[in-house]
């Protein structure tokens, strides 16, 4: 079928009516942002509290109805090394090891980048900021280094078969009119 045959057999909406529905569409869209925003800020909050207290790292969503649509699960957090002082460090690996070429010198001495990344990792899988040195054995802390969280502690959704074709039917006919009032209620925006 043509563009042309696709026109002539749907009826063509007027610019009114497109402008319409983009501007609703437009709110809706910044609505849904904030609360998913705000929604999912809740979430963590209340998941960190659960697996704190009674050792939960997963919950249902359910419909009201019962029909389970998703199961939202608690991802943890990393923590590992992380640079806070490159210049303190740049100054030690180059006292501690001054025949190696692991910095460079500029106006400030620098820890090249590939050098740095073998460290970090170094650091990382000794969950500390230390290191050992190759030849001797020797075990170093490292200064302008901390080992602290890396990335936060989240939470993902993921959909059932067939849980966000009912979810779409249960916003349809009403059956989650609660959980949208905050976004179809009037207000700033």
């Amino acid at each position: 079928m043509t563009a042309e045959q696709q026109t002539a057999e749907q009826p063509v909406a007027s610019l009114r009516d497109l402008a319409l529905e983009e501007a609703a569409l437009d709110l809706l869209a910044a609505r849904v942002a904030a609360a998913k925003k705000n929604v999912r800020t809740r979430m963590q909050r209340a998941l960190d509290d659960a697996a704190t207290r009674d050792g939960v790292e997963r919950i249902a969503a359910t419909l009201p109805g019962g029909e389970q649509v998703a199961t939202i699960s608690l991802r943890k957090g990393e923590t590992g090394p992380v640079v806070t002082d490159e210049e303190a460090l740049a100054r030690w690996l180059r006292q501690t090891w001054p025949d190696q070429e692991w910095t460079e010198t500029r106006i400030v001495r620098t820890v090249k980048p590939w050098r740095l990344a073998e460290l970090i990792a170094e650091m990382q899988a000794a969950g500390a900021a230390r290191i050992a040195d190759r030849t001797t054995g020797e075990v170093h802390d490292v200064p302008g280094v901390v080992i602290k969280p890396t990335r936060a502690r989240t939470h993902a959704l993921t959909w059932r078969t067939g849980g966000k074709d009912a979810t779409a039917e249960a916003w349809r006919t009403g059956a989650l009119a609660r959980q949208f009032a905050a976004i179809t209620a009037g207000g700033g925006q």
